[in-house]
């Protein structure tokens, strides 16, 4: 997930608590690829178990494999062992909903329409196998935006608890990497049709400790990792940036405000609407999305909420903004936390 300089800063996973069975468990896993209204494809990735249904939304730039990265950081596992129903999307032009019936999916697509369409597609698939009525969510940085922007469009009757990593909801508050992130956006939302952070990731773990002022640690605290986490993070938690999507996170970073694509809807206002509980987790230490901002999610909601800082005690080392997933300690420092919250609703 490594992004350019300007990019990297637009936005902006101890012991393990093993799978009792974990070749079960990957044999059953099975993946689906589904078209949306619009005639996007999606994929989806699920991890059965008895329990109730719980949707991973990844971020920009990025795919399910934040949340699956290999038996040890794994967050979907997890859950799966501790009695949650595991499914993780790849939104479209991601992961493995890259392609689509007429190839590759480039462009085309706002932040919106990953809510409006690629989330609700999910969540009533989830619900017609399972006969679930409700469905938990999780979503780092981006995804929890686009769970908001689900919840903004289509309501919350088919929502149960949610938690976000590391996801935005204000813009207006002032921090020196703002102006470089707006530049960023804007250029390559107005002269790229895509970018290939795949590429660019793959190059950061061949170049190792030589990358230039370490660029890629911006995303993440290395005490939170041995070289060869990186190493895999590095080449697989990757996938395009489109440049309708940047084009869109440029127009908020510049009229400093989560909003839809048109400017209707303001999402952080909208959420006032949203009576769900709602834990958002953010850190001092994410050099991405600021605490604050994160913590501004949580307040906006209208429903029960609640906001944990991952740095500045209560974990040994200060969280960055893929470590609420993917950091050596997160199963035994974040992951219950996670799912206190979802069982309590």
């Amino acid at each position: 997930m490594l992004l350019p300089p300007a990019l990297l800063l637009a936005l902006a996973p101890a012991c393990w608590d093993p799978l009792p069975n974990d070749t079960e468990a990957d044999f059953l896993a099975t993946t689906t690829r589904l078209e949306t209204a619009d005639g996007a494809t999606i994929a989806l990735h699920h991890h059965p178990a008895a329990g109730p249904p719980v949707l991973l939304v990844h971020g920009i730039s990025s795919n399910h494999r934040f949340f699956d990265l290999d038996p040890k950081h794994n967050l979907a596992d997890w859950l799966c062992a501790h009695g949650h129903d595991v499914w993780m999307l790849d939104l479209r032009g991601h992961g493995d909903a890259v392609y689509g019936d007429h190839g590759r999916q480039f462009d085309g697509w706002t932040v919106d329409d990953y809510g409006e369409y690629d989330v609700d597609t999910a969540i009533k698939h989830i619900r017609s196998v399972t006969g679930a009525a409700r469905v938990d969510y999780i979503g780092h940085s981006m995804g929890g935006m686009v769970g908001a922007i689900y919840a903004v469009r289509h309501g919350t009757a088919s929502l149960g608890a949610m938690v976000v990593l590391g996801s935005p909801a204000a813009f207006s508050m002032k921090d020196p990497l703002v102006g470089l992130a707006q530049a960023g956006m804007a250029m390559g939302g107005a002269s790229l049709l895509w970018v290939d952070t795949p590429a660019f990731g793959s190059i950061a773990a061949d170049l190792g400790g030589v990358v230039p002022g370490h660029l890629q640690e911006r995303l993440y605290n290395p005490e939170n990792y041995d070289a060869a986490t990186v190493d895999e993070m590095l080449r697989a938690v990757a996938s395009p940036l489109a440049r309708k999507e940047m084009q869109h996170f440029g127009r908020m970073l510049k009229d400093e405000r989560f909003e839809s694509w048109d400017r209707k809807i303001d999402y952080r206002a909208a959420l006032s609407g949203v009576h769900i509980p709602v834990l958002a987790i953010g850190s001092s230490h994410d050099q991405v999305v600021p605490a604050a901002r994160v913590q501004a999610f949580s307040e906006a909601v209208g429903g029960k909420h609640a906001f944990f800082l991952a740095s500045d005690g209560g974990v040994a080392h200060a969280y960055g903004h893929l470590d609420y997933a993917l950091a050596d300690n997160a199963p035994t420092e974040v992951f219950p936390r996670i799912e206190e919250w979802l069982a309590e609703r």
